[in-house]
């Protein structure tokens, strides 16, 4: 049975989260590890770690601003992954926050990438548990994501950037762009 977990301050989750977050995310999709760990000081910020018995599965960081829950960084650790654990986090976050607009990036969807097969994978994962494309794209520090939203509303670029600031500072601000028409 998954057990959720709500990160405060527990140094066990710390490490088992900070290990996943350098290996499932590359350098260029992440923030160093130091400010990823600063910004769950802030009141907005909810880190979710899921265990099954004692073994680490995975963890979910979100922000809420205004009605839009967004799902930053979501991963299951390697050893766990395609068994469905990643549907049953979905599941629990979907419940969890269904009063809210779930909002999430992942990689662009493009042949031209090296990894166009992981991409595919990735966004038809979303997809099969309900989430639609929210039909913008951004372009974050050279790296394009696509975006995908389940419940009442598409979120805008503009929101999804006040939340980008809220979560990682104003001054990373000139680092987002939309990039829809790229």
């Amino acid at each position: 049975m998954l057990r959720k977990e709500i990160y405060q301050g527990q140094e066990n989750i710390k490490k088992d989260v900070s290990n996943l977050f350098l290996e499932a995310f590359p350098e260029d999709e992440r923030p160093p590890l130091f400010v990823f760990l600063r910004s769950l000081k802030k009141k907005e910020i909810t880190l979710l770690a899921f265990y099954d018995q004692d073994a680490f599965i995975g963890f979910a960081y979100l922000t809420i601003y205004q009605d839009v829950c967004c799902l930053y960084f979501f991963a299951v650790s390697a050893s766990y992954r395609h068994q469905g654990y990643g549907g049953q986090i979905l599941e629990i976050i979907k419940q969890d926050y269904k009063d809210y607009v779930i909002m999430l990036c992942y990689e662009e969807v493009d042949s031209k990438y090296g990894n166009y097969e992981e991409r595919v994978l990735r966004k038809s994962f979303y997809l099969s548990h309900g989430f639609k494309d929210n039909k913008i794209k951004t372009n974050e520090y050279g790296v394009i994501y696509e975006t995908a939203y389940i419940g009442s509303h598409q979120v805008s670029f503009s929101n999804y950037l006040e939340i980008f600031k809220m979560v990682f500072g104003k001054r990373h601000e000139k680092h987002v762009t939309d990039a829809t028409n790229y």
